[in-house]
């Protein structure tokens, strides 16, 4: 087996203590601004089939320098790669016929920095503004100082938004991890199921399985949204409705799954330490694919299916390997449960 190497990428969010009323007026010009030269550089490039930054930074720059004499320069370079990007992603999404729209939309946005723009010190991080550098105080916690002592490389660019008084701020750490062959003979074949994943081991010929139960949590999380719709919609209706958002909101149904998923995840690396893992290669929405092909799937089953989860436990898994030098082998899962892999005859059904 060859050598794997990656460069693993973790994003850390930091949010800062609460800020006077003259940083969050500051901050929110420098936002405002942004947004409006996203929006304009976005609609000439879409409308010009620009795809380039680069280009396109060579035909606006000139024009937003003079229309926002106040706000440093690298603001302009970051919102005009900002639209790139998106235009990017989108014309990869309309390809797969995944867009919903025709044109690129604007929904939300946070500000990119580069580190012309940012500066990290000891008590939080200073932002250079039309008003010149002003510090603000970033509360670091416990996964920030684990990443940053601990071998991981802070990017030089970063992100951030404000959110009522205060600062978002979105770090990335990257790593480059190169994991050699092992020399143990041992083998791990996990089969990563909406219920359970299970590992094999050889030549133990030993089964772990661990139960997860994702489908009772999707389904208890269905019900309860459910029970939450119909009673403050009868009274407030649906649109507008901000006592519904709210309830909803306190479900916290992603954080619940995302935490499963890391447990099992890392319990599932502390099983394998001393061997080749070997996983199935899940292509991109499979899951949609498997829906297509079974027409009986309807209701709760499909909501099921599309929030199983498996393909994200699947790639978190991965990148833990990555993360502990793991070597691991993706095969194609086609026929693995109809024909032997010793005799590569087709297997007959159990049936009680």
């Amino acid at each position: 087996m060859n050598k794997q190497s990656k460069t693993l990428e973790r994003v850390v969010a930091l949010v800062s203590l609460p800020l006077t009323k003259t940083k969050i007026n500051t901050l929110k010009h420098i936002y405002q601004v942004y947004g409006r030269i996203l929006a304009e550089a976005l609609e000439y490039m879409w409308s010009n089939n620009i795809n380039s930054w680069t280009k396109a930074k060579k035909i606006l720059y000139k024009r937003f320098r003079e229309k926002y004499p106040s706000i440093p320069s690298h603001y302009i370079h970051e919102a005009i790669r900002d639209a790139s990007q998106r235009i990017k992603s989108f014309r990869k999404l309309k390809k797969k016929g995944l867009a919903r729209t025709d044109k690129p939309v604007i929904k939300k946005w946070s500000i990119g920095c580069d580190n012309q723009l940012w500066k990290l010190t000891f008590e939080g991080v200073r932002i250079a503004t039309h008003k010149g550098w002003i510090s603000i105080p970033v509360q670091f916690h416990k996964l920030f100082w684990r990443y940053y002592n601990g071998g991981w490389v802070l990017r030089s660019s970063v992100r951030w938004m404000v959110v009522g008084d205060r600062l978002h701020l979105y770090v990335v750490f990257v790593k480059d991890v190169k994991v050699s062959p092992v020399s143990s003979g041992k083998i791990y074949g996990i089969d990563i199921n909406e219920n359970n994943v299970t590992i094999y081991t050889y030549p133990d010929g030993r089964a772990i399985t661990i139960i997860t139960n994702f489908s009772k949590v999707i389904l208890g999380y269905a019900y309860r949204r459910a029970r939450i719709q119909q009673r403050w919609s009868k009274v407030y209706g649906v649109k507008g409705n901000r006592r519904l958002k709210v309830a909803l909101k306190k479900l916290r149904e992603r954080n619940v799954k995302r935490d499963i998923k890391l447990k099992l995840a890392k319990t599932v690396t502390d099983i394998i330490k001393d061997g080749i893992v070997v996983l199935e290669k899940l292509p991109k929405r499979f899951q949609d694919k498997v829906i297509e092909r079974s027409k009986w799937l309807k209701g709760l089953d499909v909501h099921r299916l599309k929030q199983s989860s498996i393909r994200g436990l699947h790639k978190l898994i991965t990148e833990k390997l990555t993360e502990y030098c793991i070597p691991y082998v993706l095969v194609n899962p086609s026929h693995t449960s109809s024909i032997c892999p010793i005799c590569n005859s087709n297997l007959v059904p159990m049936t009680s």
